[in-house]
């Protein structure tokens, strides 16, 4: 189970919190989860499937990727420029663990991925 390290809302009401997944890992993938940021944006456009809808919240993941050499640091990183206001979930978009659907959601793309 994750542990929750920190919470706090941003200016636009969004609430986020860091979250460390490492007891998840085993001893065959003893890399394989790390830092999680959790974020909670309303969104913008609503799913084909209706799961996720306009004006409500979604859960967002931004996760360490070490295939894709997004580490713990820069996890962390992230999360405190999230809190002080000079980065966006926009500026993550590259990091979020469900790629174009989150972008969809978040209206930051115009038409959903077909996955």
């Amino acid at each position: 189970m994750q542990k929750i390290i920190d919470k706090t809302v941003l200016s636009d009401g969004t609430k986020i919190q860091l979250e460390d997944w490492h007891s998840e890992n085993s001893e065959k993938h003893p890399d394989l989860y790390g830092y999680m940021i959790g974020a909670y944006p309303k969104a913008k456009n609503t799913g084909k499937w209706g799961w996720v809808r306009t004006g409500e919240t979604f859960r967002l993941s931004i996760g360490r990727n070490e295939y894709a050499k997004y580490t713990d640091d820069m996890v962390l990183a992230d999360y405190e420029s999230l809190k002080n206001g000079t980065k966006t979930l926009a500026n993550l978009r590259e990091h979020f663990n469900d790629g174009a659907k989150h972008e969809f959601y978040l209206g930051l793309i115009d038409k959903e991925p077909e996955w």
